[in-house]
């Protein structure tokens, strides 16, 4: 088995694929996913391929050129969904041959993308990004701006401008108020003593 050593780009793009959150309503991972799985593993195109038995077309995302059957080499990995249902991930480079150290680095994220592609959580009625969600994560973990803003690398206005978009689409105006409502601690039309029981 071949060591892994990763550098600090790498460390990076597998810090927020560990903290990814799956897209609601689909089990194909967001295109910001295949952007961390394309730092991890090089490609000239990635694929992310969800298909249902019940739908004739199927979900798809991608990132690069279009995949051709000239491919030079492909790295694919399959996970089930369901009974029937299959997401496939596809690696593809069109000049040089995938390494021994890329088939371990599939290996090493399998588990995390298993994970993004079976988790379905339910649309919510106005849909937080993949890193809104990180972003109030965060703060639900008792991050402060500053924490957050260098653990993901992003500026401390770019964090506030995350939360200020969460506040909006789920109709709070503060910090725990948003991490309840994420929790669905403080869904409308509950009793108080209804409330208090899923806080505990």
């Amino acid at each position: 088995m071949t060591d892994l050593v990763l550098n600090v780009e790498e460390q990076r793009a597998l810090r927020h694929l560990l903290v990814a959150i799956p897209c609601p309503g689909t089990p194909v991972p967001s295109v910001h996913v295949l952007e961390w799985l394309a730092v991890l593993v090089p490609a000239d195109t990635l694929t992310a391929v969800f298909r249902d038995r019940a739908r004739c077309a199927p979900q798809q995302t991608s990132i690069g050129r279009a995949a051709t059957l000239a491919d030079h080499d492909r790295l694919e990995i399959e996970f089930a969904n369901g009974d029937d249902d299959v997401v496939r991930v596809t690696w593809a480079r069109h000049r040089t041959s995938f390494s021994e150290r890329d088939r371990a680095m599939v290996r090493l994220i399998a588990p995390a993308l298993a994970r993004l592609v079976h988790e379905r959580p339910a649309p919510t009625p106005a849909c937080l990004t993949a890193q809104e969600r990180t972003v109030l994560g965060r703060v639900a973990a008792g991050a402060t701006n500053a924490q957050i803003a260098r653990d993901l690398g992003i500026a401390e206005s770019t964090v506030r401008k995350h939360l200020e978009h969460t506040y909006r689409k789920l109709g709070v105006s503060g910090r725990l108020a948003a991490v309840a409502r994420l929790q669905e601690r403080d869904l409308p039309g509950l009793d108080l003593k209804e409330r208090i029981a899923r806080m505990v």
